[in-house]
């Protein structure tokens, strides 16, 4: 078995292992979001996402025509996918490798998003603050970043589904992770089967409480609009698993 690097092989088999994931809810929930709080008139919006794994969201707001959709991964490998999926559905999507801190801050977008714990990879708060940073020196102002993060409430409340396993076709995986409080270190190890051939995967993610993030926010230069509950418009609590932050850069 082969060790290599997150989200190399199980880039093959990542939107089977997500099928369960209602894709086109949670774009519709972020639509809503942004037509609430974003200021700005002009049509389209230019939505940048990071973190884009192989583009689902990407996919769901091609069907919106407000906006203009790119996406960018640290990962070759789930770009890759990305790309194959829009030439083979024709859509019109502009993806590409690029990892949270390389990205252009020449202010032409409107719209940031950081979604599916894509923040939780990030393990220090200093990593995260200069994330912050760098969105921020990237939206026009009036723009909004919209992230979510994983609580250490997601990973105490979850322990049940810290191993599974599938298969698909010529792709395989079992999935074992294991949390310590202590140092809110989530770790998940993937073993990976792609035909004949056998790779592990090891993940690391920090699960941030929200008031490490409000400060981090606080001492940053955007405003915070709100922090909502999981999929909701519900005050964040630190009770809540899953946590959507809106913060805008100032006019």
């Amino acid at each position: 078995m082969r060790n290599v690097n997150p989200y190399t092989v199980l880039a093959s088999g990542y939107d089977f292992i997500m099928s369960h994931v209602d894709y086109p809810g949670w774009a519709a929930y972020v639509d809503e979001l942004i037509r609430r709080f974003h200021h700005l008139n002009e049509r389209p919006i230019q939505l940048l996402e990071l973190g884009c794994g192989t583009g689902n969201f990407g996919f769901e707001f091609a069907h919106y025509p407000d906006y203009h959709y790119r996406g960018l991964d640290g990962s070759a490998s789930m770009i890759k996918v990305a790309g194959h999926k829009a030439e083979q559905w024709g859509e019109d999507l502009e993806f590409a490798v690029c990892d949270f801190l390389s990205f252009d801050e020449d202010e032409t977008n409107d719209v940031v998003l950081l979604l599916y714990d894509g923040l939780n990879y990030l393990l220090e708060p200093s990593a995260i603050a200069d994330v912050l940073g760098r969105v921020y020196r990237s939206l026009r102002p009036g723009g909004l970043f919209l992230f979510d993060q994983s609580t250490p409430a997601n990973s105490e409340n979850n322990r049940d589904y810290f191993e599974d396993r599938g298969a698909h076709e010529l792709f395989s995986y079992v999935r074992q992770s294991e949390y310590d409080a202590e140092t809110r270190l989530h770790r998940t190890h993937f073993e990976l089967s792609v035909g004949p051939d056998t790779f592990a995967e090891d993940h690391t993610q920090r699960a941030y409480a929200i008031s490490e993030i409000a400060t981090l926010v606080e001492a940053s230069q955007f405003e915070e609009v709100d922090c909502f509950e999981g999929f909701s418009t519900i005050g964040a609590t630190e009770a809540s698993e899953r946590v959507q932050w809106i913060l805008r850069r100032p006019m």
